[in-house]
């Protein structure tokens, strides 16, 4: 029995480490200066280039996790990983900017297949660790994000290329030796698909929807005003959001625990605490010491965020794991798009302190979702 657990436990790492190194690639973003460089092309292509595996990975998410999940996992994840690396060796030898962006976007449509395949792995033999998974999909953009940043400046697009290889390289050999065959899902597809029109999917999606948007109207615009407004320093300011990241990590493992402890309560309090900490955010604005503090607390919310998402929809759909798993991945990248913007608007016409507001209007439009939820399905909670 001890031997099976620990066997499991290998599984659930590596697969969590799987998600980990495919997520790296959505932290080409923090190179933008040096893919323009390499490339010789302007700002624009480069951001497009960086920016354009988040958005065909969003698209993809829809479909692609159902119409390939009754095939044997393993060895999908096994292709997965080999059509990664081999894209990522072209990407570090060839020049022509077309030709990059041409493989850099093939990893983009398999990418939700491997991590929808690795969730619904871990939902099947061990469901309480399955927040194991979602932290090596965040820590994936969190932490590959300070690594491919810094070896991107230092030594250029090449060596972020080999960063890239190495990681999946290392993912790939943890599934050979870690993970068992696990036989595919043999409903067929629109079967899966038809799931959804559940009452209870449909709350959870709008829920996690407004969920997402609302933190994603602040997040991406933290950097902005602790300098502007809150007038963090440069060196303040790095140790602020590298700490944050750290934090988030945590806060993905501790709100785990939360949802296995008292789902029902967790699941509401996560809006409802959220728009506590955007109004202390609001608050102490102009005040350093107090706005770090609080963000530390934001950070926990960031990095739950994900585990709160993922249970949401896995628990609404599961007769359809992996349709399940690739609407979460969908949600997750559609909502930042969405709170991006958003945030965007609010500073442009209005002002960068409203983005709080902007804020915690989102999460408040998401609690009824919640609710409702709680209400007339109590047994999913």
């Amino acid at each position: 029995m001890k031997q099976n657990m620990t066997m499991v436990n290998k599984t659930v790492w590596s697969l969590s480490c799987v998600c980990f190194s495919l997520s790296t690639l959505l932290s080409l973003v923090g190179i933008i200066s040096v893919i323009e460089i390499y490339y010789n092309v302007s700002i624009y292509y480069a951001s497009l280039y960086a920016s354009i595996f988040a958005g065909i990975l969003g698209f993809s998410s829809l479909v692609l996790p159902a119409v390939f999940s009754r095939f044997e996992k393993k060895k999908m994840i096994i292709i997965i990983l080999c059509i990664t690396i081999i894209c990522n060796l072209i990407e570090m030898f060839v020049s022509n900017y077309y030709v990059g962006v041409i493989f850099r976007i093939i990893p983009a449509f398999t990418y939700p297949i491997a991590v929808s395949a690795a969730l619904t792995i871990v939902g099947e033999i061990k469901p309480n660790d399955t927040n194991k998974v979602v932290l090596g999909i965040s820590s994936g953009s969190i932490l590959g994000l300070s690594i491919t940043t810094y070896l991107g400046l230092n030594h250029g697009f090449q060596m972020t290329m080999i960063w890239f290889v190495l990681i999946n390289a290392l993912s790939l050999l943890l599934v050979v030796l870690f993970i068992p065959e696990f036989e595919g899902n043999k409903e067929p597809v629109m079967i899966q698909i038809s799931h959804a029109k559940s009452k209870l999917f449909v709350l959870s999606t709008l829920f996690v929807l407004l969920m997402i948007i609302g933190i994603s109207i602040t997040y991406n615009y933290i950097p902005l005003y602790l300098s502007q407004v809150t007038d963090i320093n440069g060196d303040m300011l790095f140790v602020t959001l590298f700490l944050m990241g750290l934090i988030s990590m945590f806060g993905t493992i501790l709100y785990g625990y939360f949802l296995q402890k008292n789902t029902k309560i967790s699941i509401i309090f996560y809006p409802i605490g959220f728009i506590i900490v955007m109004f202390a955010l609001g608050t102490f604005v102009r005040f350093p010491f107090f706005e770090f503090l609080i963000l530390m607390i934001f950070s926990i919310f960031d990095g739950s965020i994900d585990t709160v998402a993922q249970y949401a929809i896995i628990s609404s759909l599961p007769e359809a794991p992996e349709f399940a798993n690739g609407i979460y991945l969908l949600l997750i990248n559609f909502s930042i798009f969405l709170g991006t913007m958003i945030g965007g608007a609010i500073i442009d016409i209005i002002s960068i302190l409203f983005i709080f507001i902007g804020s915690m209007i989102s999460m408040l439009l998401a609690l009824p979702f919640v609710l409702a939820r709680v209400k007339f399905y109590p047994d999913k909670q």
